[in-house]
């Protein structure tokens, strides 16, 4: 068995990437969330990032808060220092799991993160077929979309919590305009709701707002009220 501290999010990917790590007897001891400051970050998710103590919570992981300023290469230098800071008392972890998919950028500052804290990257997402990915992330996982941000995507998709029509309205804005199937380029972003990793539990949203920019073709879907039950 090895042990690592995983980057998170609260979304599908970050998520998944814990569940597939701990199948291939790779285990989380702490889960690290970055809280930038700009809704522009190059590396990390902003939307909704907080309530992802209440998946902590549910697995009975630490969460580590960590702000950052969102600026491109400051963030990443801010996330180093708090990780070198985490590892102090995490003095037996071997890895260093990451969500990514399909963005270089992300996957180039994960390993160069992992080898400066002397630690292995696992990223068992990375080079998979999105459709696949896709599929079995809807499979094992319920999640909700808190975030559009490309052209084609219905703002039907946001706070919705059906599955199916999740997968419907992707694939007709992968197909009619190129967006990615598992937003790796940021095109949306997600909020798991339900796990075989929350032990029986789940979150329910019980209030939320929508912010839609409808000329910028984005829109939000911002929880104000959660819980888990």
């Amino acid at each position: 068995m090895w042990r690592a501290v995983a980057l998170y999010s609260g979304g599908k990917d970050s998520h998944y990437s814990i569940l597939t790590s701990q199948n291939h007897n790779i285990f989380v001891e702490a889960l690290v969330v970055a809280l930038p400051r700009r809704e522009d970050s190059w590396l990390f998710h902003t939307v909704n990032v907080l309530w992802s103590k209440l998946h902590g919570e549910a697995m009975g992981i630490p969460v580590h808060l960590v702000p950052v300023s969102g600026f491109k290469d400051f963030e990443y230098l801010e996330l180093r220092d708090s990780l070198h800071q985490l590892l102090t008392t995490h003095s037996d972890v071997d890895y260093l799991v990451a969500g990514a998919v399909k963005s270089k950028y992300q996957l180039e500052k994960f390993k160069a993160l992992a080898e400066e804290l002397g630690l292995k990257l696992y990223a068992p997402l990375w080079g998979r077929r999105e459709e696949e990915l896709l599929e079995r992330e809807v499979g094992e996982l319920s999640f909700i979309v808190t975030a559009i941000q490309a052209y084609c995507l219905s703002p039907r998709l946001l706070g919705n919590p059906s599955s199916s029509e999740i997968i419907y309205l992707l694939t007709k804005a992968h197909r009619e305009c190129g967006v990615s199937l598992v937003g790796e380029g940021g095109e949306f972003e997600t909020f798991v709701i339900r796990s075989p990793l929350f032990r029986g539990r789940g979150v329910a949203v019980r209030r939320g707002r929508m912010v839609l920019h409808p000329h910028m073709f984005t829109g939000y879907y911002i929880i104000e009220d959660a819980d888990l039950f």
